[in-house]
């Protein structure tokens, strides 16, 4: 038994302000700059590393973690501009964000890493005929990348549809869009295809949600739909190992039915009628082009029936 042990120590200051700019007929704009920072995760800091050989090529090759790591680190600014009508009933809003990264973390595979202590446990007859045990090959660990920026827009609307017409009352729809984009390009291997030049894991470009309801009388109705364009996918692979995928993109229906009693006996008590993935989208993970599926998996439609008691 021994121990690995590594690491760095860091000290960041991280300023922030926010502002809040209130104007005439219920409007708003918000300001927002600050230094933001995520720390790594745990398995990216690990001391520790896997090897072994291919004995059909004589190369070694393994992955490990990174216990020097620096954080996610970025400046971001915010603004936005809000709009509440109809007694603060509805609202629409715009936003903006940018942010400056100073250091992101993602995967880089390494040509030439020495693997002289694997060579020694290892001798030359563990290797089939022909075959030369080699003392370099390939490794793979979590790295700091430096500069770059994400920026995006989001727009948002809350409309009771009352304000068109009386016999409206208590129906309304909650809309929401949002676009991201950013000039960072990494290294990454998706399923065993390395690219030089794929968007940060994780990224959707396009992102909305739109939902329908009816609140009245104790009853409840809403429908609501998200979707999210496809994005390089961090996920675990057949040995459960975090691999990077290709995933389609996808729009889920969930819906909701409820009634609240009031003013008897059962004051308090809610029923909760939900169905889940209404139209049972399916997830799925492709390599290179979308004829390649990787994984296609469907989760079925879920439906749940609930109570809510309220003292």
């Amino acid at each position: 038994m021994f121990g690995v042990s590594d690491g760095k120590d860091y000290t960041d200051v991280l300023p922030q302000i926010n502002l809040a700019f209130i104007l005439p007929d219920s409007q708003a704009i918000r300001v927002g700059i600050a230094q933001e920072l995520a720390r790594a995760r745990m398995d990216q800091l690990k001391a520790t590393e896997e090897s072994g050989f291919n004995f059909g090529t004589g190369e070694p090759g393994g992955s490990g973690g990174n216990a020097r790591l620096d954080p996610w680190k970025a400046w971001a600014l915010d603004v936005s501009y809000e709009k509440y009508f109809y007694d603060n009933k509805g609202y629409v809003s715009a936003a903006a964000f940018y942010k400056d990264l100073d250091t992101y973390i993602y995967n880089q595979t390494t040509d030439g890493h020495d693997f002289t202590a694997l060579c020694a446990t290892t001798p030359d007859t563990a290797f089939p005929p022909g075959v030369t045990k080699q003392c370099t090959g390939r490794f793979t660990q979590p790295v700091n990348g430096n500069g770059g920026y994400l920026w995006g827009m989001e727009f948002a609307a809350s409309l009771p549809f009352e304000v068109f017409s009386d016999a409206l009352d208590g129906f309304g729809a909650i809309l929401s869009y949002s676009y991201t984009d950013s000039d960072i390009e990494i290294q990454g291997s998706i399923s065993s295809v390395a690219n030089q030049n794929i968007p940060l894991p994780g990224l959707s470009e396009d992102v909305w949600n739109a939902t329908l309801y009816y609140e009245k009388y104790g009853f409840g109705a809403r429908i609501a739909t998200r979707y999210r364009s496809e994005y390089i996918g961090e996920v675990a692979n057949f040995a459960n190992e975090r691999a990077l995928r290709f995933v389609d993109a996808d729009m889920i229906t969930d819906a909701q039915l409820s009634y609240a009693f009031s003013g008897n006996m059962f004051e308090g008590l809610q029923i909760l009628f939900q169905v889940n993935n209404l139209t049972n989208e399916p997830y799925i993970a492709y390599s290179e082009n979308k004829q390649r599926v990787l994984d296609y998996q469907e989760y079925g439609t879920q439906y749940l029936l609930g109570l809510n008691y309220r003292f």
